[in-house]
């Protein structure tokens, strides 16, 4: 009996399509120092596939104060570093040739990141790859980030797709979460994190690379 049809496929960006993880470290780390956080780089951590909102809420409560910090501020501040550390993005190694087979493979293909919409269009525009895309999905369109389901309930929604026929493409855990929760299959690329650490999460595969990603769908979409 063949395998469910997928009809729509879901992108996360950072750390799946373009190399920007460590630019945003450096973007959020460089904004405590500059605003007087206390914090140790050492002890970084644990924010992939989140929110700026909610990463800045949280470092408010632990390093900042409240009444003296406002994290809309930061978050701006925050995004105008990354912009001038991003002028020579680079797109992750096979990421583009992959996108462009899922353009032709599937009805619907659908960018859900949880950057800032101003990072995501910068993003997109500097890869030149808006053209691969159904519809854009970022932070500010969702009131509940990673690894909550909305980004990706939303997704389906746009693309008027069921969970059975959709397929998240992720590199964190919180993204398979994410996907996860909505009913998704996932499938996690080691672009950011080893298969033992994304193993944890139980996505529905796992690709060392996108020459094995496409692989793997070749073969369970026979």
């Amino acid at each position: 009996m063949p395998n469910p049809a997928i009809t729509s496929i879901f992108f996360d960006m950072d750390g799946v399509i373009v190399d920007s993880e460590e630019l945003h470290v450096a973007a959020e780390q460089q904004t405590c120092f500059d605003h007087g956080f206390a914090i140790d780089p050492k002890t970084w951590g644990g924010f992939k596939g989140q929110t700026a909102t909610d990463i800045f809420a949280h470092l408010i409560d632990k390093y900042g104060d409240p009444k003296k910090h406002d994290a809309t501020q930061l978050i701006d501040y925050k995004t105008d570093l990354f912009l001038k550390m991003a002028v020579e993005i680079e797109a992750i190694e096979g990421a583009i040739e992959f996108l462009e087979w899922s353009r032709r493979k599937f009805q619907h293909v659908v960018l859900v990141t949880s950057s800032n919409r101003r990072i995501q269009r910068f993003v997109v525009k500097q890869l030149g790859i808006s053209n691969l895309f159904d519809h854009f999905i970022n932070g500010d369109d969702v009131n509940n980030g990673k690894p909550h389901p909305e980004p990706y309930l939303k997704a389906m929604e746009l693309s008027d797709a069921k969970p059975e026929e959709s397929l998240v493409i992720e590199d964190s855990k919180s993204g398979i979460q994410s996907g996860k929760a909505a009913g998704c299959k996932v499938l996690a690329v080691t672009t950011s994190h080893s298969p033992e650490e994304l193993k944890s999460a139980k996505p529905t595969f796992i690709a060392l690379d996108y020459a094995d990603a496409r692989h793997q769908l070749e073969r369970y979409l026979a």
